[in-house]
């Protein structure tokens, strides 16, 4: 079984409460089986206080239940876990003790990320200019891929892997500005598909995220205000190429967008349609970082880094969205 995982991903580590946007404020925070059944044995007030706030979600499910502002309930005044101070890490619930990590599977391979939904993620991403690589490992053991469709999957998921390292070395080639690497990007997977890929221009791709479901008010307020200036954010592009100066930056989102979401594809033949996402996206991302320099005369890291968490969360982290995104409307 082989492990495929970015560069950075064993460097992670939640930053806690040094966190300006905590993952345990706003979500809705699922409670496993199995953490379920140790909260059930906990013998202690805390054991007590964990039952009396779980809950059960509208797909039946059982979560905790958050406070008035959308806090985890153990989440305390200093924005630390209760549960961990007081009874370790082993007795969190798997979305609390994985988050912001993803896992994609297919025959043979697990890939494994992190969330850009996470600030310190992106900062490990964004910190410098260096192109990140993919790594893999092996547990030794081998997988008998017992029907036909597994090794139709298994042989299509090599192609997409290997199709998709060709587009890393185009995003990482540093004597090709990003709009060049954009055009080879978009070439090679025309002349794979067959299909010409007509990019939304800003307008265009605005009015799709405006038709988004907002994760919450603040981001239709964001888009409302992105779209009210539009115009005067556009005037100014010249001069923000010139500040970004081509730099690795965008290349590298673009690469990690390509890397979370095209072998996807093996599932749903989508070749197409994931790239023109991953690009439109990306592009969505730059215009963002615009408003910010339009709105601040400079564009800072921080910038950065919010406005690609901002666009994860609203994004990524709804499946509907996504898939609006990547499909199309109907």
């Amino acid at each position: 079984m082989f492990t495929i995982k970015p560069d950075f991903y064993d460097e992670f580590k939640c930053i806690a409460d040094r966190c300006t946007d905590s993952c345990c404020i706003g979500w809705e925070i699922d409670v496993d089986e199995a953490a379920f059944e140790k909260y059930q044995k906990l013998q202690s007030p805390l054991g007590d206080e964990i039952r009396s706030k779980i809950t059960e979600a509208e797909d039946g499910s059982c979560c905790f239940k958050l406070s008035e502002k959308e806090r985890c309930p153990f989440l305390n005044e200093n924005n630390l876990c209760d549960i961990i101070i007081k009874c370790g890490e082993n007795f969190l619930c798997d979305i609390c003790r994985e988050h912001p990590r993803f896992y994609e599977w297919f025959p043979g391979v697990t890939e494994c990320g992190l969330g850009l939904c996470c600030e310190e993620v992106c900062r490990l991403l964004l910190e410098n200019d260096e192109p990140f690589s993919l790594v893999t490992e092996s547990d030794g053991e081998e997988i008998a891929l017992e029907t036909k469709e597994d090794v139709a999957e298994s042989d299509f998921y090599v192609f997409l892997s290997a199709f998709r390292e060709n587009l890393f070395e185009i995003l990482f080639n540093k004597n090709l500005t990003f709009e060049d690497k954009l055009v080879k990007i978009l070439s090679k997977t025309e002349a794979f598909c067959g299909e010409e890929i007509k990019i939304r221009n800003y307008k265009k791709s605005l009015e799709l995220y405006k038709s988004t479901e907002p994760i919450d008010e603040s981001w239709t307020r964001y888009i409302n205000d992105l779209n009210d200036k539009l115009t005067d954010i556009l005037s100014i592009e010249n001069e923000f190429d010139k500040v970004t100066n081509n730099d690795m930056l965008y290349s590298k989102i673009l690469a990690y967008i390509i890397y979370r979401h095209f072998t996807k594809a093996v599932f749903d033949k989508s070749i197409k349609d994931r790239i023109q996402f991953a690009v439109e996206s990306v592009r969505f991302i730059y215009l963002c970082d615009m408003k910010s320099f339009y709105e601040n005369g400079e564009l800072t890291l921080k910038d950065r880094i919010d406005n690609l968490k901002n666009w994860s969360k609203q994004v990524e982290y709804s499946e509907e969205n996504t898939d609006l995104l990547i499909y199309g409307e109907e």
